[in-house]
């Protein structure tokens, strides 16, 4: 379903609202704030690092997932966390991200964008948004244009989408993508707008400007997050031209993983295939032996969200399930986690792999003295459902001083069906550290805690979450993965006097010493229309949703929404924090070093460990 922009005359309020309907791009360059350039540089500092801890994507000259195991199985021949695994027997092929692109839409770009389209381009998107037509249907009310008009239309810009499929991704499985204007094109800014649907494609480049593309893998849509901050001349310019849509990819088939044997065998790639299936029971048949050689994969349904921790546990899986054997590598796993140049997350996997029979051994290691040890443990008997193990990851997420506290939160986040990780993190809202706060919180996120007030502010503009049970005022804004503001405490307002204007005059909050409400202009700038002046509570998530919401009045006479899209909500909220206009700190989602990389490496030999 495409929809024309509605007339002036169809507008609820005024003027205003007809340029907010339409989304019209404001059209000003803003320049990157330091922490915008910190997250990008830490990113890519932190997908640079090999074998850091297990379940982090990681990236080399070819992208794979590490395993929380060494690259080269020579480093781990010692170890009984790989001898006699499946891992040693095989390798995973399919771990590398998948690049995928295509060409699309962005409309509601008002006078900023342009008729250009490359010939080979507009026939690619015609054909495209035709198939997007007969298969969304129509909506009773809304006039249905034409692709070709769509296209030729000044408010709509052709883009360039590109995205990467990550590593051992389900269908449904989200990714953000980028969107690019075509070079050369007329258009002046992509902010304000939205992407429509748009087919991503596996490709390969074969020559400078030449490529060859293959299926559809994947699809993306939404609305577009430029770079909504300002701060000072001499921070990076942001380019009005690119754009992110987070979250916006969805993969729309599985990716193909299988398990490589490293000699071919037909038994044992039957051995294989029947390990897996044992430890995975369900209607699903997890691993398929198809030749000697290949053993195909099937993410089960309870690893959704969570599929580096299941190859990781399929590699360290033991071939043999013989009691004796594995009650005799149980006791050797509990030795050898003691040494602290040991293993550990491959340890502890191997426990996992060996199952419930492990638990008495873990048991007596849960609160052993050296840190290492009672986590790593901990965390296996966590996963094999032992509320012990649990309260003992609790005590780790706990230790203001501990080394592997942000890996128990998110360990704590994996355990939803143990209701005391849920108690647990709720009490971490109240911790010192606002970055332990917000690993709580994304934590309750995971397990969908009902702690969390969660409000879809304009459709799919972003969502708001209150926390109002935390004894801090924080707010926290996503910029990966999720278009979404976090407020935590109660009673957070604005505090007369209040004066914000956005860079480019978009709008304008103001409020003198004694005044009751807010007073809120919105201002379209290519035209200059200016709203009339709108009361607005001083309260934060009242004031979020009003910024946020689709431009509309209620039943009431009163305006229940502004359209201003998520960069422009975040930008307000940052500027409102760094005057002290609202009693709040503002945090920007930012690389947590400790979750990324671990507990740092400890100085000293390492026998001063034992």
């Amino acid at each position: 379903m495409y929809e024309r922009t509605p007339s002036a005359s169809r507008c609820a309020i005024c003027p205003l609202m007809y340029a907010v309907n339409r989304r019209e791009s404001l059209g000003v360059e803003t320049r990157m704030n330091r922490a915008w350039f910190l997250w990008s540089a830490a990113t890519s500092f932190a997908v640079l690092v090999v074998g850091c801890q297990p379940f982090i994507w990681e990236r080399e000259d070819r992208q794979r997932v590490d395993l929380g195991v060494a690259s080269k199985p020579g480093v781990l021949a010692d170890s009984a966390a790989y001898r006699d695994t499946i891992g040693s027997l095989t390798y995973l092929e399919g771990l590398s991200p998948m690049r995928v692109r295509g060409f699309g839409l962005v409309g509601g770009l008002g006078e900023d964008g342009s008729r250009d389209c490359p010939k080979n381009v507009y026939t690619q998107l015609v054909q495209m948004l035709y198939k997007q037509r007969r298969t969304s249907g129509r909506v009773v009310g809304i006039e249905d244009v034409p692709p070709e008009k769509l296209i030729d239309d000044t408010s709509t810009g052709v883009v360039l989408v590109q995205g990467e499929i990550p590593p051992a991704a389900v269908k449904g499985t989200r990714f953000d993508v980028s969107v690019m204007a075509l070079p050369g094109s007329q258009t002046k800014s992509l902010r304000g707008g939205r992407l429509y649907p748009a087919e991503l494609r596996i490709f390969r480049d074969v020559a400078p400007g030449a490529a060859v593309t293959g299926r559809a893998l994947a699809h993306a849509a939404g609305p577009l997050f430029l770079n909504p901050f300002s701060e000072g001349e001499a921070a990076t310019k942001s380019n009005p031209l690119q754009g992110v849509v987070l979250g916006g990819g969805i993969v729309t088939e599985d990716r193909r993983l299988r398990l490589v044997l490293l000699e071919p065998s037909h038994v044992w790639a039957r051995r294989i295939q029947d390990r897996i299936n044992a430890h995975f029971p369900g209607p699903q048949k997890v691993a398929d032996a198809v030749s000697p050689s290949f053993i195909q994969l099937e993410v089960p349904a309870g690893y959704h969200g969570d599929e580096a921790h299941f190859l990781a546990l399929v590699r360290n899986l033991y071939v043999s399930r013989d009691p004796r054997f594995e009650a005799t590598r149980a006791h050797v796993l509990a030795e050898e986690i003691l040494r602290p140049t040991a293993p550990h997350p491959r340890i502890a996997l191997a426990f996992e792999g060996l199952g419930r029979a492990a638990l008495p051994v873990l048991n007596d290691l849960y609160d052993h003295p050296k840190d290492y040890v009672s986590f790593h443990a901990a965390v296996a008997g966590l996963r094999l459902g032992d509320h012990i193990a649990g309260d003992a990851v609790t005590l780790h997420a706990q230790d203001p001083t501990g080394v592997f506290r942000f890996q128990a939160i998110r360990a704590l986040a994996e355990a939803k069906k143990m209701g005391g990780a849920a108690v647990a993190l709720r009490n971490l809202l109240a911790d010192k550290d606002p970055r332990v706060q917000i690993a709580a919180y994304e934590a309750l996120i995971k397990r969908e805690d009902p702690t969390i007030h969660s409000t879809r502010v304009g459709g799919d503009n972003f969502v708001l979450n209150e926390i109002p049970a935390s004894e801090s005022k924080l707010v926290y804004v996503k910029r990966s993965g999720r278009r979404q503001i976090a407020v935590f405490g109660s009673d957070l307002k604005c505090i007369p006097p209040v004066f914000y204007r956005a860079p480019d005059g978009s709008l304008t909050i103001t409020a003198e010493s004694g005044d009751d409400m807010l007073t809120v202009l919105r201002v379209v700038a290519p035209s200059g229309t200016t709203s009339p002046p709108i009361p607005a509570s001083f309260g934060l998530p009242e004031l979020i949703k009003l910024l946020g919401n689709e431009a509309g009045v209620g039943l009431d006479g009163k305006v229940t929404g502004l359209g201003l899209d998520y960069g422009a909500v975040v930008r307000a909220m940052y500027a409102l924090s760094k005057s002290r206009t609202l009693n709040t700190q503002f945090i920007l989602e930012q690389p947590n070093v400790a979750e990324l990389f671990g507990p740092p490496r400890r100085a000293g030999r390492p026998e001063s460990e034992l």
